[in-house]
């Protein structure tokens, strides 16, 4: 049992049938027909051949899907990451040289090198069960990455769809001036076979959306090449091998793993963001249950495999893992026949890839980048709250103007900051029985507070960094007999929030004030318990919910006679 927690496809294979293979391999072709363009075209995004892209798409792919917690997350090259992997080649340098420029083979020693930290960053992330921290990076931030991500991507293919030799800038605004520098250098030819996928695409989207547009729109390209002689005219991706992806070593050395470790932890967050993101959303809709510890371990090991069998650094993708979804897979395997399927296609028809004409490929990649800024997620997020709206736009503008890892972190450290800021003020008010039905309502509802009872409903974590307003609160009034603490909302206690109720508690002592716990949860009752702080309450004084808690002060500790003068009705009733 504990074995198939760590390799889930185990009891995959135990129930396997003959009835799941056949759906699992119906869908496995699918995604690799998607997977085979999208993978080319996302390692030209990351500034290599498309070679290194079909490489990711074989045996990571295999790994992540066969140990992941999802049954429907397909791994390998993504738009996002992809772009992240070219922001950091085209910018970071190694022995005073940037690692774009360098010579092909210690290029991608060192983009091997990449995909070798981000993958020991996740298992180290997975096996220091940090798989929850994910939940505290709004969601906000992957949509504003993605946005500006795929603004980028669309402006950085420009070139190569109008088919100008111009040198690849980690910035923006130098790509743009590059651009429009050359833009009387467009080769036609190549505007006009990007065109064309990019119009073939968006026609079979539209009218024959169960074909794979994208991979007949490339093979399509690549035959009008062949049958029309013009690999002289437009620039191709090239020879790939007809081969098994061969084995690579990562170039680790001190001072390349001291410059690389930043961008990579930055892309192994990017990474594990979109992958849970993804896996949760199908985890809605199959039922299953997602263990984000357990998808960090099998995505980092994914991209150690990767760095070792020439593959660049990937994660989930949503596009290949929706469509395995939709094809009606059953289990893992599906995953990882499609892993296969691409490997087989490699092997038999790498000598047709060098008709592939590189300007189709880049109309392809900016309908990809179009679809990136989800424009409903970017409105949603925008309406929802200030915190989003600020995140929202600090990430957009930090992705288009700074480099791509510097956006990440400044996305992250805002929506947490933004989060603690919010988890620092824990929600405390005062409420009263209402009229009629005798619920406790926040006294601003009823017009009054009881003279001399203050029942507080304490809402949120009292840890260190929320005390300030905890004590803040708790001390504003204290002329009544008694305060009830309503505790039954909060779900955490730290040493430093113990630590404040002790002092308000020996506080109300001084002054002759009763004070009431009730309805405390059992993790917030073991810290009281430790810390020791519940010895300096009478037992009596715990109680369960807060009726019991009224109706003990109203017996034992009410001047009636206060009551019966009292102006509102609802004490009198007391």
């Amino acid at each position: 049992m504990k074995l198939q927690k760590y390799l889930p496809f185990l009891q995959d294979a135990k129930e396997y049938t003959k009835e799941k293979f056949k759906k699992d391999f119906i869908a496995a072709i699918t995604v690799a027909v998607i997977a085979l363009p999208q993978s080319m075209a996302y390692a030209i995004i990351a500034g290599v051949s498309p070679k290194y892209g079909l490489y990711a798409a074989i045996l990571p792919v295999i790994i992540s899907s066969l140990l992941g917690s999802s049954r429907f997350l397909i791994a390998g090259p993504t738009n996002a990451i992809s772009m992240v992997t070219y922001s950091t080649i085209a910018s970071t340098m190694i022995g005073g040289i940037i690692i774009n420029e360098m010579p092909a083979e210690s290029k991608m020693a060192a983009v091997f090198l990449l995909s070798f930290l981000v993958g020991i960053i996740q298992v180290l992330m997975g096996i220091g069960k940090l798989g929850n921290l994910i939940n505290f990076v709004s969601h906000s931030v992957v949509i504003g990455f993605t946005a500006g991500a795929g603004f980028l991507i669309g402006f950085n293919q420009l070139k190569n769809l109008l088919g100008l030799n111009t040198k690849s800038y980690p910035h923006f605004i130098d790509t743009a001036l590059a651009t429009f520098k050359n833009i009387g250098d467009t080769n036609f030819y190549a505007l006009g076979i990007g065109l064309f996928a990019m119009l073939f695409i968006i026609v079979s989207k539209k009218f024959t959306p169960k074909l794979p547009g994208m991979f007949l729109a490339i093979v399509s390209s690549g035959a009008m090449v062949a049958i029309f002689n013009l690999m002289d005219k437009i620039k191709t991706v090239g020879d790939i091998p007809g081969s098994l992806p061969p084995l690579s070593l990562p170039a680790i050395t001190p001072e390349a793993v001291h410059i690389l470790i930043i961008p990579a932890l930055a892309l192994a967050i990017l990474a594990i963001v979109e992958a849970l993101s993804i896996a949760k959303s199908m985890a809605n809709s199959s039922g299953d249950k997602i263990d984000g510890n357990q998808e960090l371990i099998a995505q980092g090991l994914a991209n150690i495999s990767a760095a070792f069998t020439s593959g660049i650094p990937g994660t989930g993708s949503f596009t290949r893992s929706a469509v395995n979804f939709k094809s009606g897979a059953f289990t893992r395997f599906a995953g990882a026949f499609s892993g296969i399927i691409v490997l087989i296609t490699l092997l038999i028809l790498a000598p047709l890839a060098k008709y592939i004409p590189t300007p189709s490929l880049a109309g392809a990649l900016m309908i990809i980048a179009y679809s990136m800024i989800d424009k409903k997620s970017i409105a949603f997020a925008w309406r929802s709250t200030n915190s989003d709206r600020i995140v929202l736009i600090a990430t957009i503008l930090a992705t288009v103007f700074l480099e791509l890892e510097a956006a990440i972190y400044i996305g992250v450290f805002l929506s947490m900051a933004l989060y603690l800021n919010k988890a620092s003020k824990p929600n405390i008010f005062e409420v009263v029985p209402r009229p009629g039905d005798r619920k406790l309502t926040p006294c601003s509802e009823v017009g009054a507070c009881c003279q001399q009872i203050s029942i507080k409903q304490i809402e949120g974590s009292l840890f260190f960094a929320s005390i300030n307003a905890l004590e803040d609160d708790l001390y504003k009034d204290q002329n009544k007999k008694v305060v009830i603490l309503r505790m039954r909302f909060v779900e955490i206690l730290d040493a430093t929030g113990a630590h404040a109720l002790e002092k308000f508690i020996l506080n109300c002592q001084e002054k002759n004030i009763t004070i009431i716990f009730s309805g405390i949860r059992p993790n917030v009752m073991k810290v009281m318990e430790k810390s020791k702080i519940i010895n300096k309450i009478s037992s009596e004084n715990i109680v369960i919910d807060s009726t019991k808690a009224i109706a003990m002060v109203i017996s034992k500790h009410v001047d009636r006679q206060i009551c019966v003068n009292c102006k509102n009705k609802i004490f009198k009733e007391c």
